[in-house]
């Protein structure tokens, strides 16, 4: 993640942001806190601006400070019988309880309008993830698959057609390269034939696909989450044993990460989630009917003395309830929960501070307002795309 504030412009950009005599630093302090149709409005203000505000420069920072922010919205999606080819996208803002998780308030839901690429699917469009204020979507897996990164602040939208020979039966990653300040898409095969021994990467600057070894087929099985980090895509690996398996964005190269300690517990039995805790990453280990405590290792920097790739295990949470799933980190500290089921039949989230162990419960929607509803992930706006890659709807 880029450091908010390390602020670095040319002489151009310094001057094109002075306003009366605040300093430039400021200035930019105050944007990066506006929303983002304000920032695109604000292009409009005089030529200098336009350039300054759709600098990759800016649209680095600015997203770095947003990753930073507590955030109040989760990405959240259904798919009901009148939805057969695409999904419901809303984005729903958490409202903290104020008396207690029964109060029945309105809980703020905006389903997103698609990118007009959507319309012309022929066949199932599947939301993969978002990531950097981006959701990925893929439509007409089985026929002709395409990519879409999409960015819902700004309308904006990039389709990229998956090449003929990659194999159908993959995996799609996404991963951000902080020193590049650029993004690359991974289709990781699944499925043991000859396409399978390779695995194929987009890059968003040179808008082209290109192949690299992969050897790594067994352990490729997995519906867990992934992470990108430090320059590095991370998703858990399945098979006779856990690993997890990591791609450099720089080198294109895969390898394989152990895991935590499993404490002797069948794999079927344990829910591991990767994630990223105070800038590392970080893994949730926990057991599957809730009746063990829940333990959050950290992976072991290669300047912090100890021996690389290894685990430190830092804190251990006592079980909260046999339905209760860790979903991830919702900021430096808070621990993002979901009940899946309550004796009211509705669901509950809460954070769990990881320091002083108190809990803060969110309203959800009524679950006739959200059927088959899903967590998603978190999500904030971004400028993402607003660099010249993409179209606008």
């Amino acid at each position: 993640m880029a450091d908010q504030n390390s602020i670095n412009y040319d002489k151009e950009e310094e001057n094109s942001i002075i306003i009366g005599d605040l300093p430039k630093d400021v200035v930019v302090q105050i944007l990066f806190r506006l929303p983002v149709r304000d920032l695109l409005r604000f292009r409009s203000v005089c030529k200098s601006w336009y350039n300054f505000l759709k600098s990759p420069n800016f649209i680095k920072l600015h997203t770095a400070h947003q990753i930073s922010r507590p955030p109040s919205t989760i990405i959240t999606y259904n798919r009901g019988s009148h939805t057969y080819l695409w999904p419901n996208l809303f984005l729903l803002h958490l409202q903290p309880v104020i008396c207690n998780i029964e109060q029945d308030t309105f809980t703020i839901n905006h389903q997103l309008p698609l990118p007009s690429a959507i319309d012309d699917a022929k066949d199932y469009t599947n939301f993969e993830f978002c990531y950097n204020g981006l959701i990925c979507l893929i439509k007409d897996v089985y026929t002709s698959p395409v990519v879409i990164i999409w960015n819902p602040a700004t309308r904006r939208y990039k389709c990229i057609k998956i090449p003929s020979e990659c194999s159908k039966f993959t995996y799609l990653k996404l991963g951000y390269h902080q020193q590049s300040n650029d993004y690359k898409i991974l289709q990781v095969p699944f499925d043991n034939d000859e396409s399978s021994k390779m695995a194929w990467v987009y890059t968003l600057s040179l808008g082209s696909w290109k192949t690299v070894p992969f050897t790594l087929l067994s352990r490729t099985v997995s519906f867990g989450s992934q992470i990108s980090l430090n320059g590095f895509v991370y998703w858990p690996a399945s098979g006779t044993e856990a690993y997890i398996i990591c791609f450099d964005l720089i080198k294109d190269e895969f390898k394989l990460l152990d895991v935590p300690d499993d404490r002797g517990f069948d794999i079927l039995r344990i829910r591991r989630r990767l994630i990223v805790l105070r800038g590392s990453l970080a893994m949730i280990v926990s057991i599957g009917d809730g009746s063990w405590d829940t333990e959050i290792w950290t992976l072991v920097n290669k300047n912090s003395g100890l021996r690389p790739n290894s685990w430190t295990k830092i804190f251990i949470i006592e079980p909260f309830s046999k339905e209760a799933i860790p979903l991830g980190m919702w900021n430096a500290d808070k621990l993002f929960v979901e009940v899946l089921r309550t004796h009211a039949l509705k669901q509950v989230y809460f954070n769990y501070d990881l320091v002083t162990k108190e809990m803060n419960y969110f309203h959800v929607p009524k679950e006739q307002d959200l059927a088959r509803f899903m967590m998603c992930g978190r999500y904030f706006e971004s400028l993402e795309l607003e660099d010249g890659f993409g179209q606008r709807y």
